[in-house]
């Protein structure tokens, strides 16, 4: 069974690119189609277990048909209890949503004989509407991230809802540890924790060390922080999956070299076939990262950060 996912229109790119890769963590061989604010995945992974890790997703289910002529609508599952149909308009086209609904639902339910229910059904149908196609998904739940909390912030840091996409990029998953090497006040390895995966944080500010310590023990969280630098990953190399951070930049890098030979030095650092999701300020490119899938993030007319993953 295929399954769907609906988009934001800001950084589409990247929120496509996300459910791929928490999708492909579980099953390789994972197949999808693109269509605008769309993607649709065959896979062996449940909707519901990619939605309660993804970022950015608006609505998702399971396809379980496609219609031309809302009349003869059958979607091929059990009937429910009760249910609710709703439109989503993808295309270009002009249509009266609620004049959708209500002849999808007469046709519904006249042919399961259940109840409709707008408050609390059982079952979601989605008439989902592309400028290729219109396809039929259903839903018998709501499921959102749980975000963890945050009790201690820094204005310069990246925030939950970017670090969690970047942790979900690196395609790592469950029993799997993660390491953030400039962990600053812990945002990264909240999320990585948050979805049941190991982390360990370093970062040569002390203060920082301690901020992350108590982000972490407000969530119960145990990763594990280093007081030292970046070159510290050299020796745990054999106990981490992959390398997820955010570079220093500006006021709040405290590196006495330039940002550039800091990320030439970083780069070089890694430990060989590990995994890498590296957030940086744009302008700050090297050959190393040159074959690396990127997405820009612009923030204001003197800062948009790099998301490239290697």
């Amino acid at each position: 069974m295929s399954s769907f996912f609906v988009l934001p229109g800001q950084y589409e790119d990247l929120a496509r690119d996300e459910i791929v890769a928490i999708s492909k963590s579980y099953d390789p061989k994972t197949k999808f189609k693109a269509e605008p604010r769309l993607v649709i995945l065959n896979t062996k992974t449940s909707w519901k277990k990619i939605a309660a890790k993804a970022t950015f997703v608006r609505n998702c289910g399971d396809i379980v048909g496609t219609f031309d002529d809302v009349s003869k609508i059958n979607p091929q599952i059990p009937k429910p209890k009760s249910f609710v149909c709703r439109t989503i308009n993808l295309s270009k086209k002009k249509l009266s949503p609620s004049l959708l609904e209500r002849q999808a639902g007469e046709v519904l339910k006249k042919r399961w004989g259940s109840k409709v229910s707008l408050s609390n059904p059982n079952l979601t149908i989605y008439l989902i509407i592309t400028d290729s196609k219109q396809y039929i998904g259903c839903a018998d739940s709501k499921i959102e991230p749980k975000m963890p909390t945050k009790v201690i912030k820094h204005p310069h840091e990246l925030d939950l809802k970017l670090s969690r996409c970047i942790v979900n990029l690196s395609q790592l998953k469950e029993g799997n540890t993660l390491l953030d090497p400039f962990c600053g006040t812990g945002t990264i390895l909240l999320q990585a924790e948050s979805m049941k995966i190991k982390a360990i944080g370093i970062d040569y500010d002390g203060i920082m060390c301690n901020i992350t310590r108590k982000n972490l023990q407000a969530n119960k969280f145990s990763s594990k922080v280093i007081n030292s630098t970046y070159h510290e990953m050299q020796n745990i190399r054999n106990k981490i999956d992959g390398i997820v951070t955010d570079l220093p930049y500006g006021i709040s890098s405290k590196s006495s070299i330039s940002p550039k030979k800091l990320i030439q030095d970083f780069v070089s650092t890694i430990p060989k076939r590990k995994k890498l999701v590296l957030v940086y300020k744009k302008g700050l490119d090297i050959p190393e990262l040159e074959k690396a899938k990127k997405y820009e993030i612009y923030r204001h007319k003197s800062l948009t950060r790099v998301i490239a993953v290697r």
